[in-house]
């Protein structure tokens, strides 16, 4: 999709790619989605009057803006290289009284290189550990300017499908993904947002390892649940045939569907 790119609210910052924001195959999908939710979370602690971003519910508990939905678009994935000049034009809207969007439009030494949305929804901790997060609302104002109408091209539209998972799961080759505590999960005991890309990637090198050597050109995420440290969580992988290089994929952990997948990549 392509974002307009206007002046309220933008955030614009400039940075020299190195080895921290490459990987094997153009810029690290990691780094990038860590970078873009850390951009994120400050647009919210700006628009509240607050240093840093460190929410709270009335009742004193910790408070964070999760990830529902991720969009990433690579029109030029092979741009991205150490020594490039990456820089990144944000600005942070209210998708509804409880969610929140930011568009983050990406160019490479002056070309365009990719757009990238984020939706996220304040939860907190529930009694049941990471499978009972719930919305919370966090103290202050939050004083963000709505959503222009189309702005998301669809998105929004197209993740709350995802999210419903009303189509049909053909019959899907499966792996065990599960996460590693110490690297996969951060400081809030979640497993992040920003891993679960890689989780998707481990399972393509598992069950398609062809397509885990092309260069990733879309990626569609919609998160429906995190897990405790040490749950189980298992891939299951099956390609589009009607669309060529496309695959969804479903991490699921006891019982529970935590996300849904869609992957395109490139020759």
């Amino acid at each position: 999709m392509k974002h307009a790119r206007i002046g309220q609210g933008e955030r614009v910052a400039q940075r020299r790619l190195g080895m921290v924001e490459c990987g094997w195959r153009g810029l690290s999908e990691g780094w990038l989605l860590r970078h873009l939710g850390d951009v994120h979370w400050q647009q919210i602690a700006d628009a509240m009057g607050q240093k840093a971003a460190l929410f709270h519910d009335a009742t004193g508990a910790p408070v964070y803006a999760a990830f529902c939905a991720i969009s990433e678009q690579i029109m030029r994935p092979a741009l991205a290289r150490p020594g490039a000049v990456l820089t990144i034009t944000s600005r942070l809207r209210r998708l509804s009284a409880t969610r929140l969007i930011s568009f983050h439009g990406l160019d490479i030494d002056g070309a365009a290189f990719a757009e990238v949305t984020l939706i996220t929804a304040f939860v907190r901790h529930g009694a049941g550990g990471n499978a009972q997060i719930r919305r919370a609302q966090p103290c202050g104002v939050l004083d963000i300017a709505a959503m222009e109408p189309g702005a998301d091209g669809g998105f929004a539209e197209e993740a709350a499908s995802l999210y419903r998972g009303a189509a049909a799961t053909p019959p899907a080759a499966t792996t065990d993904v599960t996460p590693c505590p110490t690297t996969e999960f951060n400081a809030a005991g979640l497993l992040y947002c920003a891993n679960y890309p890689a989780l998707a990637d481990r399972a393509e090198w598992a069950l398609w390892p062809e397509q885990g050597q092309r260069l990733l050109t879309t990626r569609k995420v919609v998160y429906l649940g995190n897990v405790d440290a040490g749950a189980p969580v298992t891939a299951r992988l099956w390609r589009d045939l009607s669309v060529a290089d496309r695959h969804h994929l479903t991490l699921d952990s006891q019982g529970r569907v935590i996300a849904r997948v869609i992957t395109d990549k490139a020759n």
